[in-house]
């Protein structure tokens, strides 16, 4: 049993990028493997972060009852409960074969790279290495074809990758090298959004990993700016793409015009208008989607109104408030807080870079305003409670207070 789960934790970067069917399949062979493990260990189920994630799945089944379409939401539901499964794997399996995951790691890294030598490729000859091209310009699709979601892949294994080196005690050189040369790509893959979460992630965790002065580190920020700015002028593309659309920002009131000009504040005002309609249970995982396209919240003043329909509102904290409520948010909240505040003490005990990347990666997720993926997805959300889980499998010693 060991050896499989090694084997798809091995392979999760390659079911990301290979697509859904993929995710979902190694979703629920993690939850087999959970459940037929389940005698061999059960400090996860004596833990408070199991009953916190057990509390909120009963509000989630509890919350059908006020779903605007059951058939939504349900599949969730059953989801989470495969998130709470796939947690309790990753807990018990880290917990006993670290250097396992360190192989683990050491094969996400050559693939990381791979990622990046083909985002490379497609910078330079504007396709990628397989004949894929994005469909929009100013945006680097890669190994993802038409879904534009290698930003999203690129924030979560880039701190990961980094966590390696410094664990296995690189230079600081080269882990300066490579912040810059992530930051750099992840400007020129044009995925606004996760180039901020991971610019700001990256100097988050360049401040607490570097064995170097604050001077030092202050130059290597400076560095870090002044190659972006002499990318973003001399590429029209980069000047299309983080001024020219978005330009309404940089004016007086800037961010109020943009977000009633935008898609993006038409998704997340509709959101907002769900919430205050459905303020403690929401319309039910997975509705915002049915509820956006009523005409009740139509507003004129947002330019791009007749596009409010959405799989999601585009950001975390306005999808679980329009489609779990307040009271669901509330719970979300106690859970995540409870979990970051109890694994930062780990790690300040441990020292384990590879859950300070995980740290740093569900707090920049959380970020709000910054548009966003789906809490729920496959994609977005198979990478956020992926990296929970993995957060949490750190705290192996802090089992009384765990």
């Amino acid at each position: 049993m060991t050896k499989l789960t090694f084997s798809l934790l091995l392979l999760f970067p390659i079911f990301l990028i290979a697509g859904n069917f993929l995710i979902n399949s190694f979703y629920i062979l993690i939850s087999i493997l959970s459940i037929l493990n389940f005698n061999q260990d059960k400090d996860f189920f004596k833990s408070n972060v199991f009953y916190l994630l057990i509390f909120f799945l009963i509000y989630l089944s509890i919350n059908l009852l006020f779903s605007v379409n059951i058939a939504n939401s349900y599949p969730r539901v059953i989801k989470f409960l495969l998130i709470i499964l796939f947690i309790n794997e990753i807990f018990n399996f880290n917990n006993k074969r670290e250097t396992y995951f360190e192989k683990i790691v050491k094969f996400w890294a050559i693939l990381f790279f791979i990622v990046t030598i083909d985002v490379i490729f497609e910078l330079i000859f504007g396709f990628n290495t397989l004949g894929f091209k994005s469909y929009l310009d100013g945006r680097i699709s890669s190994f993802f074809g038409n879904e534009l979601v290698v930003g999203t892949f690129y924030h979560f294994f880039s701190l990961i990758v980094l966590s390696y080196f410094v664990k296995n005690k690189s230079s600081n050189f080269l882990i300066i090298f490579l912040i810059l040369l992530i930051i750099f790509i992840s400007f020129m893959i044009g995925e606004r959004a996760n180039f901020i979460k991971l610019f700001l992630s990256l100097l988050l965790l360049a401040f607490l990993i570097l064995r170097i002065n604050y001077v030092k580190k202050i130059i290597v920020i400076f560095l870090t700016l002044l190659i972006l700015g002499t990318t973003f002028t001399l590429n029209e593309n980069l000047k299309k793409r983080y001024y020219n659309q978005i330009s309404v920002i940089y004016s007086l009131d800037g961010f109020g015009k943009f977000f009633k000009e935008s898609q993006y504040g038409a998704h997340q005002y509709t959101a907002y208008e769900i919430f205050k309609d459905n303020v403690f249970f929401g319309v039910g995982l997975k509705n915002f989607r049915e509820e956006s396209k009523k005409d009740i919240y139509e507003n004129p003043e947002y330019k791009k109104t007749n596009e409010r329909q959405a799989t999601h509102p585009h950001q975390i904290h306005l999808e679980l408030l329009s489609e779990i409520g307040l009271i669901g948010y509330i719970l979300f909240l106690i859970l995540i807080s409870f979990s970051i505040i109890i694994s930062t003490k780990n790690y300040l005990i441990k020292k384990n870079p590879y859950q300070l990347s995980c740290i740093i990666y569900i707090l920049s997720s959380l970020i709000p305003l910054i548009p966003s993926g789906s809490i729920f997805s496959t994609f977005y959300g198979g990478i956020f409670w992926f990296s929970f889980g993995l957060m949490i499998s750190f705290n192996r010693n802090l089992k009384s207070k765990f």
